[in-house]
Parts: C-alpha cells; sequence; structure tokens
C-alpha cells in the first residue's frame, strides 16, 4: 500500500489543493466537534470542546480565590490567637505539642486520602487509573477549600468526567453514588457508636441525649433514603422525578455497598484514619479521648463544616471543640488537638488536590483521548469476547459505567 503523500501526488493538481485544504482544517474539526457526528467520531477520539475548557478555568478560578481566602483567613486567626490570652495559651500548647504524633497525624490523614481514592476508584472501575486518581485528590482539595466545598467537588467531578465524553446522567449518577457510599459509612458509624455511648460503653457521658439521639437521628436518615427505592410515583412532577431519581442512585448504591470488594475498605478507611487523626492530636497534647466519644463527637462537630467558610477556618474548631467537650474532654488542651487536626486536615488533601486538579487540567487540555467505538451495551459481549486478547476496547462512557 503506497503512502499518503504518494496516493496525493498521483491526483490531479486541484485534488492536491484540496487533499492539503482537508489535512490543514483536520485539527479543528477534531477540536470543534460541531454538528453532530465529527471526524473524531470517525477515528474514535473524544474531543476536547470549549465548554469544558471554560469549566475548567472556572474550577481553577474557584479552587484559587478559596486557597487566597484560606490562608488569609487562617493568618487572620493566627493574629487573633497571639492577640487574645486566653487564645495564646492554645496556640503556647499547639506549639509545644509532642511531633511524633504530629507526624503520625499526617501520615494517617494521607492514609485517610487515600480511601477515598480507592472509593472513587471503586464507583469508576473502568476509568483511566491515573486520571482518577486525579479526579479524587481534586474533589478533595475543593471539599477542604472552597465555600460548601462538597458541592464544588462534585462540579469538578463533572467537568472531568464530561470531558471524558460521559453523559450528564451517568454524571449524576456517579456523583451520588461515592456520596451516598461515603455518608451511608458516616451514618452507620454513628449509629453504632451513639448505641454504644447511650449504654455508657467506654465513656462517663452516656445517656439518650449524648447516644441515643445521634443513633436516631442517622438511624432515620439511612432510613429515608433507603425506602425511596421502593416507593411508587409516576414520576411527574419535580417530587416525582426526585424520588425515582434517588431511588435509582440508591439502588446503584446498594448494589456497589453490598457487593463483595476489597475497595469498600476505602470508604471506612477514609472516615476512620481521618478520626485517628485527630485522636492523635489529641494524644500530642496530652489528652486520651474515649474511643466512642470520640467518634460521636467527631461527627458531631463536622456539621459545622456546612457554614460556607473558606477552609472552613474558624467554623470547624468551633464545631469539633464543643462537640467534644460535651463528651467531658478539658478544654484547653483539646482547643489545641482541633487546631492540629484542622492543619492537617486542611492542607494535606489540599496541596496533594491542587497537584492533582493542575495534572487532571493539563491531561483533559492535551487533546482528544484514543477511543474504540463500542456500543455502551455491548460491554459484557466485549468482556466474552475480543475484549479479552485486547481487541475489544471500550469507550471511556463505558470505562465510567
Amino acid at each position: 500500500m503506497g503512502s499518503f503523500r504518494t496516493r496525493i501526488e498521483s491526483e490531479p493538481r486541484h485534488q492536491k489543493r484540496e487533499a492539503e485544504q482537508r489535512s490543514a482544517d483536520e485539527p479543528g474539526r477534531l477540536r470543534a466537534g460541531r454538528n453532530g457526528a465529527s471526524r473524531a467520531d470517525e477515528i474514535g477520539q473524544l474531543p476536547v470542546d470549549a465548554a469544558g475548557t471554560s469549566s475548567a478555568d472556572r474550577d481553577a478560578h474557584r479552587l484559587r480565590n478559596g486557597l487566597i481566602w484560606t490562608a488569609a483567613l487562617a493568618l487572620l486567626l493566627l493574629a487573633i490567637g497571639l492577640a487574645i490570652p486566653d487564645l495564646r495559651e492554645v496556640l503556647d500548647r499547639v506549639a509545644g505539642a509532642a511531633p511524633g504524633w504530629f507526624v503520625l497525624g499526617i501520615a494517617l490523614e494521607i492514609v485517610s486520602c487515600l480511601g477515598y481514592v480507592v472509593t472513587v476508584r471503586l464507583v469508576l472501575p473502568r476509568g483511566p487509573a491515573r486520571e482518577i486518581r486525579r479526579l479524587a485528590w481534586a474533589e478533595m482539595a475543593f471539599g477542604a477549600v472552597v465555600p460548601v466545598g462538597g458541592a464544588g467537588g462534585l462540579a469538578v467531578g463533572a467537568w472531568a468526567m464530561r470531558a471524558w465524553g460521559i453523559a450528564w446522567s451517568r454524571i449524576a449518577n456517579r456523583s451520588a453514588v461515592i456520596f451516598l457510599l461515603t455518608s451511608a459509612v458516616n451514618a452507620a458509624v454513628l449509629v453504632l457508636t451513639g448505641v454504644g455511648v447511650w449504654l455508657g460503653i467506654g465513656t462517663d457521658k452516656g445517656g439518650v441525649v449524648y447516644g441515643l439521639v445521634p443513633a436516631a437521628a442517622a438511624f432515620l436518615a439511612m432510613a429515608t433514603f433507603g425506602i425511596t427505592p421502593f416507593i411508587r410515583t409516576s414520576g411527574r412532577g419535580w417530587l416525582g422525578v426526585v424520588i425515582a431519581r434517588t431511588g435509582e442512585w440508591v439502588r446503584d448504591t446498594a448494589r456497589i455497598a453490598f457487593k463483595p470488594d476489597w475497595r469498600l475498605l476505602g470508604a471506612a478507611g477514609y472516615l476512620l484514619f481521618d478520626v485517628a487523626v485527630l485522636w492523635a492530636c489529641l494524644r500530642a497534647v496530652g489528652v486520651q479521648a474515649p474511643l466512642l466519644a470520640l467518634l460521636v463527637g467527631y461527627q458531631l462537630g463536622y456539621l459545622a463544616n456546612l457554614v460556607p467558610i473558606p477552609g472552613g477556618l474558624g467554623a470547624l474548631e468551633g464545631g469539633l471543640l464543643g462537640a467534644l467537650l460535651l463528651y467531658g474532654l478539658p478544654a484547653a488542651p483539646t482547643a489545641a488537638a482541633v487546631v492540629l487536626y484542622h492543619a492537617i486536615a486542611l492542607w494535606i488533601p489540599t496541596i496533594g488536590g491542587t497537584v492533582g486538579f493542575a495534572r487532571l487540567r493539563k491531561a483533559v487540555a492535551a487533546g482528544p483521548k484514543p477511543l474504540v467505538a463500542v456500543p455502551s451495551d455491548s460491554a459484557a459481549a466485549a468482556d466474552a469476547g475480543p475484549g479479552r486478547d485486547g481487541a475489544g476496547a471500550r469507550t471511556v462512557t463505558e470505562m465510567a459505567a
């Protein structure tokens, strides 16, 4: 078979010029993807559109602003702490914390973050591993520094998955499953530990208010979501749509949660190792906290993070300190431990996630990704057939299924 150049030279002059013009226009058609199927669809590549680029720019702007505001608030709070004598005592305790426990806290936070990465890989099992890891870290960065950061993290995930060619309905499904899976772990742990506190196991602060009320609230939340797949609705009106869509998400979450997979440990580790960071910080200032009370206080205190403040600075410290004081921990050293904990829990995912977002953005902007046009409904057939020896590659949409 002759080369492309040989074929062109054998054509008439005007056909040669037309072929050269088509070759010059080819990159534009690959990038544009306008008016239905483009040349990219014909050769099995995914175009990166302008909407995805502008969304990435907006996300980068939000992350940059979140970092700036978080750093500014941190400096302001430090100045206030140095100016007020009672708060200066807390900072002195922070400075005198045992470095070994602090280093252990950093290591535990890294393991917690890796737990979230594993969870995202569980929900997006067929996606490109490197990009999925970067996506998970980027979501954690937005969750740490952007006000109402959980929503910001979901937006980053939506942008990346859309750039990979995944349908919006599938993006919403996968994002919801990640949220519901991690939230279900939180609620289940709160139910178990709340009952333990109610029974007075390992704590002097037992009783209905300290143990049973948090456990009942968590159980009620789980039950509310759990019954949605069994609610029959016409799917009309906003309420019917919400119930139907939520039921679908809950079914998909349950399908993942009840299928044996070692990566389910990631969802548990994401929570438990983060609680272990707080425990290590308490030990760093000489406080031995009851385990069950610590688990309940941690989750109650984190409700303060719903306040839309960059980095949760001030709000999270106040929420955690207030909750832990309810369970009998001493005020001054606990305040120092909370400051240490938030420093670790804020900056480890922020630094790692900022790097991950930058690399993910660069990878998405690099251009089309090679794909093979295998219809999504034939995924199982591809597994059973040529895909086993490398001939049946999947589309990006299938990889995120």
